[in-house]
């Protein structure tokens, strides 16, 4: 069990196998219909990540948080498969969870570094040899080095009136957010301060609107479906998420999820949408197509190529003048110096 200053240390294994890349064989999460391709969510990993805490009894800890971290995951995780890239999306699949994209590539050189002196450490032991302290005082300079490249837990985003932290963000150093998503979960008395929940998702929503009035936001609720027998509660929160939604309200995207599971032993069933148009489907269409409106078309341009299908006559533009790439090329530390230095 990890610590609860990183409880998506739990999750990681979960995502560590799924290959979000932009390699060929990496599969968009569409439809194949070229007519229409509808975005398609991957329930079963939602299942499995929610599957962790809940397990846990967590569910029953409202203020631990740990079910929202895991939706936080899930979310984050649909990012990284439409196409945005792994550094940009937080939190990310290990620590530290917000990094500048920007520095991605320093810190996986850095990894990089670290393990070619790991592997020359353990050569040089094998054989005999005394000389491996060398890189052992190489490795743990760098892994000195790599703990300064500053990052953090949580992403705070500066808002018109406060610093919001974030639960799901897309963002960079160059151009600020792109996405910036709020989960919520409830498991009990929903129809308690249901005006108050409405009011503080209008304020956060609009003193981050303020300042990034083209950023795709999204609003997500997490319930369990006792929601249907408190009277009136699921009809409530269901009104209270579409009028949340554009073109009336400040968000360009809600979604509405409704887990079970049993009381016993804790075993979660298979994640339900609920009605349109606060399904996972719709949610993920409507923020990412408010992203691809909202950005010059040499932006994105994975996300957008995922979302077509193909590429356009002529292919893509090229990319953005001066944009710093996201992923780290493979470091080749080349020949060492004649004189072995």
């Amino acid at each position: 069990m990890a610590d609860d200053t990183d409880v998506l240390s739990d999750l990681d294994p979960i995502l560590a196998g799924e290959d979000t890349s932009a390699s060929p064989w990496i599969t968009p999460p569409y439809t194949d219909d070229p007519a229409k391709r509808d975005y398609v969510p991957d329930y079963d990993i939602a299942r499995r990540l929610l599957a962790v805490p809940i397990g846990e009894g967590r569910a029953e800890e409202q203020q631990s948080g740990r079910v929202a971290k895991a939706l936080d995951a899930w979310i984050a995780h649909e990012l990284r498969r439409a196409g945005f890239p792994e550094g940009s999306v937080f939190p990310r699949r290990r620590r530290p969870r917000v990094l500048s994209p920007e520095l991605a590539p320093l810190e996986a050189q850095l990894d990089q570094v670290l393990e070619l002196l790991a592997a020359e450490e353990a050569k040089l032991k094998s054989s005999g040899e005394g000389t491996y302290l060398r890189p052992v005082k190489f490795r743990h300079a760098v892994a000195k080095l790599r703990t300064l490249i500053p990052g953090s837990a949580n992403a705070d985003i500066l808002g018109r009136f406060y610093v919001k932290q974030v639960d799901v963000a897309v963002t960079s150093w160059q151009r600020g957010p792109d996405v910036l998503v709020s989960t919520k979960t409830q498991f009990s008395s929903y129809l308690n301060n249901k005006n108050n929940r409405y009011e503080e998702a209008v304020g956060e929503a609009t003193n981050l609107r303020d300042r990034y009035p083209m950023a795709a936001m999204g609003f997500v609720f997490l319930v369990r479906s006792n929601i249907h027998e408190e009277q009136g509660a699921f009809i409530y929160l269901r009104n209270q998420l579409a009028r949340l939604r554009r073109p009336d309200g400040p968000f360009d995207a809600t979604m509405l999820l409704v887990a079970d599971w049993a009381d016993d032993d804790k075993a979660l069933m298979p994640i339900e949408d609920t009605v349109e148009p606060l399904t996972a489907q719709a949610f993920f269409e409507d923020l990412l197509t408010a992203v691809m409106d909202n950005t010059p078309v040499d932006l994105h341009q994975e996300l957008r190529l995922r979302h077509q299908g193909e590429p356009p006559p002529g292919g893509m533009p090229p990319l953005e003048s001066g944009a710093a790439p996201d992923e780290a090329a493979d470091f080749d530390p080349g020949e060492p110096p004649a004189d072995g230095h």
